[in-house]
């Protein structure tokens, strides 16, 4: 059986212990001329899922890294995240505000969402631009002298307000939220897209760059942004209760190794280097691998990647006692010589699509490889630029700067409709910075205080230049796969300026680039 035939069987019982008790009224109706499921009736769907619970959690200020599950929250053990064969353990799953389904679709130049087949439904392809539908959430975050408290929900309380992007440029409520389950690939035309099996688009990712890749003056599209970063770390916290995301998932931080192959061969597919180089490499992994004709071992350098650029790695079978020979699906055989560079790449999308639930292909924690949390996949082993997120040095200082609606954005700098999210954290000089806790401003989930390390406090670095430059630079989130300790959901690499691209950069497409503002 495919991977997609069960992950539809997946989705089709948990979607169908959803609707239990509802009439045929909440089921999404498909309309056969536009294409689309209207979004009045997946609206009508969601809402009779609604539990209309509060979930929160209390995230200290101190250097505690230990959260507190408050409200409805509190009591429910955390998830025990999973690894293909060994289905996690999620006691949130169908829980109203944690509710998500997998679906293809896409978005409106005007920012509405729409969606074309639903996991299940007989139409669904993760071939196909493959999104994760969720309810519109509710936050309340408030703070004391200790804590920072983020409470949740499906159904809107006294003082709660929508969460980051959920209204349109003109005010309207979104019906439902859309989150890309991919990082960002291109197609042969190169159009962008949220698919399943692909290589990553890097090397010409940038947030100057993600503009005119992602037509943000014309079209709903965007890179990734503040909005798609919230809910994540939203959902982490409140699931997992801790402030240190590597300790959960490592994502793919520690995985950067070269070797050269240790004979030449022609009409091959494989490469064959030294067995202890080919013990640490993963079947299911990426590599690149090149000719090598200069003398720089960059993998930004077209001769480091000439040959190919993100192929699988399909199998390893021993050649003798000293070398392995390592496999990739490729279009074409290659040839080999013994001057070569073989180098790991960010993993293809779609690396855990058989993992079922929260958690990693093989192993969380072993710094390898990437995640996926509430059915979106992250940590590939590349940074991630948001797309409407900047830093603006002043000469005395840093401010963050959020843009609610990406058909405004610009290269060099924000436009005047940018929000200010208040200081980048960190010391006058450059550096790295590490913060105590995390709050939201202006729909951005920002680290705030510093003094912390990897292991309390937030746990993740920041870099941050100094204070007495002058300019604009990109919020490069998560890590690259030689990130390290200092990576993670709250990583941020704040030294590039805003159009600069390398092959450990890409993003993903965002169908909440064009909203109002923080709601209210």
């Amino acid at each position: 059986m495919s991977k997609t035939h069960i992950a539809d069987h997946e989705t089709l019982e948990r979607v169908a212990i959803a609707l239990e008790s509802m009439g045929a009224a909440s089921v999404p109706i498909f309309n056969d001329e536009t294409g689309r499921y209207t979004n009045s009736s997946i609206a009508a769907w969601l809402a009779k899922m609604r539990d209309g619970k509060n979930y929160g959690v209390s995230i200290p200020k101190g250097s505690s890294t230990a959260c507190t599950k408050t409200g409805a929250n509190a009591g429910i053990t955390n998830p025990k995240p999973g690894v293909i064969g060994r289905a996690a353990i999620d006691p949130y799953v169908n829980h109203g505000a944690f509710f998500f389904v997998e679906v293809n679709g896409g978005v409106d130049a005007d920012g509405m969402p729409y969606v074309t087949a639903i996991d299940g439904d007989g139409r669904f392809s993760r071939l196909d631009d493959t999104w994760v539908l969720t309810p519109v959430l509710y936050t309340l975050e408030t703070e004391t002298d200790d804590a920072v408290n983020l409470t949740v929900s499906d159904t809107r309380q006294p003082s709660m307000k929508r969460q980051p992007a959920a209204l349109l440029p003109n005010g309207a409520q979104r019906p439902y939220m859309l989150y890309a389950k991919y990082a960002l690939s291109v197609d042969a035309d190169g159009k962008p897209r949220s698919v399943s099996g692909a290589a990553v688009k890097t090397r010409s990712v940038s947030h100057d760059g993600g503009i005119s890749l992602m037509k943000t003056a014309s079209t709903g599209d965007s890179l990734k942004v503040a909005a798609d970063d919230w809910y994540v770390k939203t959902m982490f916290l409140l699931k997992y209760a801790t402030k240190n995301s590597q300790s959960v998932f490592a994502g793919c931080t520690g995985y950067d190794i070269t070797a050269t192959p240790t004979r030449a061969e022609s009409n091959t597919t494989r490469v064959v280097i030294a067995k202890d180089k080919a013990d640490q490499i993963l079947i299911g992994s990426a590599m690149m691998f090149g000719t090598h004709t200069g003398t720089n071992t960059d993998r930004g350098y077209g001769y480091n990647c000439d040959i190919f650029d993100g192929a699988r790695v399909t199998k390893k079978a021993a050649v003798d006692a000293s070398n392995v020979a390592v496999y990739f699906d490729v279009a074409k055989p290659f040839s080999t010589a013994t001057t070569y560079q073989l180098a790991t790449a960010p993993w293809n999308t779609g690396s855990c699509d058989m993992v079922e639930g929260d958690g990693s292909p093989t192993s969380c924690t072993d710094g390898k490889q990437p995640f996926v949390v509430q059915g979106i996949e992250l940590s590939l082993g590349m940074l991630e630029v948001l797309g409407n997120v900047l830093i603006q040095y002043t000469g005395t200082g840093a401010v963050v700067y959020v843009n609610p609606d990406t058909k405004n954005e610009k290269a060099g700098s924000s436009p005047d409709s940018a929000l200010s999210a208040g200081a980048f954290p960190g010391q006058a000089a450059e550096g790295w910075n590490y913060a105590l806790y995390c709050k939201t401003v202006n729909g951005l989930m920002i680290q705030q205080g510093t003094g912390a390390s990897t292991s309390v406090g937030i746990c993740d670095g920041n870099y941050k230049v100094a204070d007495t430059t002058v300019g604009w630079r990109e919020w490069l989130s998560l890590g690259s796969l030689g990130g390290g300790g200092i990576a993670g959901l709250w990583y941020v690499f704040g030294n590039y300026g805003s159009g600069y691209a390398w092959w450990y950069i890409g993003s993903r497409r965002s169908a909440n680039g064009r909203a109002r503002g923080e709601a209210a």
